[in-house]
């Protein structure tokens, strides 16, 4: 996949929470605007904004998130948490690295992939499927109280 080639959202990376789904959105938006950049006539200092907004947002996301996550009860938070702070970290080395746009833009292509799209479909998956499973226990809860009645 070339550089400059856009990453585009799916309904598939959708976990029908919405304001999480909305972050995510957002997320792909700030990489694809690093991707739109042009090596020949783009300055070092749209660069920074575009990498030091998407780091950025992705703390609040991930912040967000977490809260999300405790607010269900979520059994895996510790270990999505330490996900969190390792892909945070690789961002942070990727916005110290001095390297030309191209450069940056394949290697933010690799980082992007693993923590959006890798990331969504095998990690925060997870809470999708705990929160339908929590629905599942709950209606069947709810059937039970009423067969009683």
């Amino acid at each position: 996949m070339p550089a400059n080639q856009s990453i585009l959202w799916d309904n598939a990376y959708s976990l029908g929470i919405q304001e999480i789904d909305i972050q995510h959105k957002k997320l792909f938006e700030i990489v694809n605007r690093l991707y739109a950049l042009d090596e020949e006539h783009s300055t070092k200092e749209e660069l920074k904004t575009i990498l030091y907004e998407f780091s950025d947002y992705m703390r609040t996301h991930f912040k967000d998130e977490e809260e999300y996550m405790n607010s269900i009860h979520f059994p895996e938070l510790s270990e999505h948490k330490n996900i969190h702070e390792t892909i945070i970290q690789h961002l942070a080395e990727l916005i110290k690295t001095p390297a030309r746009l191209g450069i940056i833009k394949t290697k933010m292509k690799v980082l992007a992939k693993h923590t959006l799209i890798d990331h969504i479909m095998h990690e925060d998956i997870k809470i999708k499927l705990f929160k339908l499973s929590d629905k599942t226990k709950q209606n069947k809860i709810d059937e039970e109280i009423f067969e009683l009645a």
